[in-house]
């Protein structure tokens, strides 16, 4: 949809031939009507000129990727037409696009019956949802008297989606980490959890019997049969539950804990993915949002999406979040806690899951050392503790944390090298033949 106006850029043209008229009427000179005609006839060919911009100019937006990573390059072509047979001396293009940092409007000028391209590019440095366009373009006649404006109201969305980094260390857990791989809860079916022995009853099967502890127990005239118990062993679905919390979240900009908070959820839950896992989330920001575990690429860019939304304006606690979480999570499930709250409310909610059998760990985000009030603040490691105590594993991350980054910069572009012939051969090709130019407003076939 596009909205076309013409107006007069200042009345004072209409005004002098006004009065000019009036002179002219009441006291006729040469002077004034040579005055008066000039004026009239230049303000005549202004208003046909500015006509004739206004039936032939367009606009054409077009982009490259509907999508992109922090870091990649978001690039767009615009195409201005004339079909008009006067030309515009000067055209704005005012582009009204939320993205941070990326300016794509352009003055030009253009002649008839012709047509101006041009390309922009940015940077994407923050993750988000963000919309390009509405655009204007705006030009008038050479004297500057009367001003088009062509109001182009199409948008499209686009998604800057978080980094993902790689996590071994914190996903495995061994030596002295705190807490353990187990529920701790008691199940009559055989796992590989094996947690305590206990005296045999009638109708224990004979290969749950701990022949070591029936050996090392038993006396004469005092035998008796020990057989093993077993902790519920974990199940390989994941929740990930992001504490999005207002009142907890510390820093500006990418040194902040709700950025920290976000790769951490994304590398987590590609990590799990590529092992075959199903990963659900659980977010509140304004409202709750909850993804169902699944399995799959599909997945990963629907936990991103997600994530690329995601910031930290919740007014509930985690504590409250984890109230709300609880029955969706089912026994047996395994749930990825990331925060920075040092709340003791939140380690009551989690007794709550830890009792209904669902294998729990954590990633305490230090926000001491995004505040700027110390290195490591007491509260972060009083909840580590806590957490211990509870048998659960948590690592603290602190400000600095180098993320080894997966996923590497879009290659848009081929690159080239020059023999010693003089010849140019492309060394790599990129991706720039492959991605089409789709029109804004318009999605890909």
């Amino acid at each position: 949809m596009v909205e076309i106006t013409l107006r007069m850029t200042s009345r004072i043209p209409l005004v002098a031939v006004a009065v000019l008229l009036l002179l002219q009427i009441f006291s006729p000179a040469p002077v004034i009507q040579f005055v008066l005609v000039t004026i009239a006839g230049v303000l005549g060919l202004a208003y046909l000129w500015a006509r004739q911009l206004s039936r032939g100019i367009s606009l054409q937006r077009q982009r490259r990727y509907g999508w992109a990573q922090v870091g990649d390059i978001i690039e767009e072509r615009f195409i201005l037409h004339n079909e008009s047979w006067v030309p515009a001396i000067w055209a704005e293009v005012r582009d009204f696009s939320d993205l941070p940092g990326y300016q794509a409007g352009r003055a030009v000028g253009i002649g008839a019956q012709n047509t101006v391209r041009w390309t922009t590019e940015g940077r994407c440095e923050r993750r988000g949802i963000y919309t390009l366009g509405p655009v204007e373009v705006l030009v008038g006649d050479p004297f500057g008297m009367f001003e088009v404006r062509l109001t182009h109201a199409y948008r499209d969305q686009f998604v800057v989606y978080p980094p993902v980094a790689s996590l071994p260390q914190l996903l495995e857990p061994h030596g002295l980490a705190r807490g353990a791989a187990r529920t701790n809860v008691r199940t009559l079916d055989m796992t590989t959890n094996a947690s305590s022995v206990r005296d045999w009853v009638p109708g224990d099967a004979l290969n749950r019997i701990h022949w070591r502890t029936t050996a090392r127990r038993s006396f004469a005239n005092n035998e008796s049969i020990y057989v093993k118990e077993y902790d519920l062993e974990p199940s390989g679905d994941l929740w990930i539950i992001v504490d999005l919390a207002a009142a907890a979240h510390v820093g500006e900009g990418t040194e902040s804990t709700e950025e920290y908070a976000v790769i951490l959820a994304a590398s987590l839950a590609n990590q799990m993915l590529r092992a075959n896992h199903a990963v659900g989330m659980f977010l509140y920001c304004d409202e709750p949002m909850v993804i169902r575990p699944a399995r799959g690429p599909q997945q990963l860019w629907e936990l991103l999406r997600a994530l690329a939304g995601a910031h930290a304006v919740c007014e509930a606690t985690f504590g409250q979040v984890l109230e709300k979480v609880d029955p969706l999570i089912g026994r047996g499930i395994s749930a990825s806690l990331i925060t920075p709250s040092t709340d003791p409310e939140w380690i009551r909610g989690l007794s709550t899951l830890l009792r209904r059998g669902i294998h729990c760990s954590a990633l305490l985000l230090d926000a001491g050392s995004f505040d700027g009030h110390g290195p490591v603040r007491t509260g972060t490691q009083g909840v580590l503790g806590a957490l211990a105590d509870l048998g659960v594993s948590g690592h603290i991350i602190r400000r600095g944390f180098r993320f080894e980054l997966l996923t590497q910069r879009r290659q848009q572009r081929p690159e080239y090298k020059v023999l010693g012939t003089g010849r140019v051969v492309v060394t790599r090709a990129g991706t720039e033949e492959e991605a089409a130019w789709v029109s804004v407003g318009q999605r890909e076939s």
